[in-house]
């Protein structure tokens, strides 16, 4: 099975920020930087399930890349989108699942 290395875009790394912020100001800094580091968990399975994922069909995630497909995680709370490039997945982009309908 190949393996490919994941890469997260910095504005995925904002969004991480923002996520703890707003973990933090309801509960505690520990739970933001526990939940944090389990959503980013959660991501590295692409390393070897992105090649088998489908594209996406929705619209929004093709905004990021053409190659778009889509992943989720947090309990179908987020979607990852990404696109592989040569032996990396590269994050594109962390969304609220609700966002991504058409």
């Amino acid at each position: 099975m190949r393996k490919y290395i994941v890469i997260i875009t910095d504005d995925v790394e904002k969004f991480f920020v923002e996520l703890m912020r707003f973990v933090a100001s309801n509960h505690t800094m520990e739970s933001a930087i526990r939940y944090a580091k389990r959503i980013r968990m959660e991501i590295e399975p692409l390393s070897y399930l992105a090649p088998i994922l489908p594209k996406s069909s929705y619209e929004l995630p093709k905004l990021y890349h053409p190659e778009a497909k889509t992943f989720l995680i947090g309990n179908k709370k987020l979607t990852v989108i990404f696109h592989i490039d040569g032996e990396y997945v590269i994050v594109d982009k962390m969304l609220p699942s609700a966002l991504i309908k058409f």
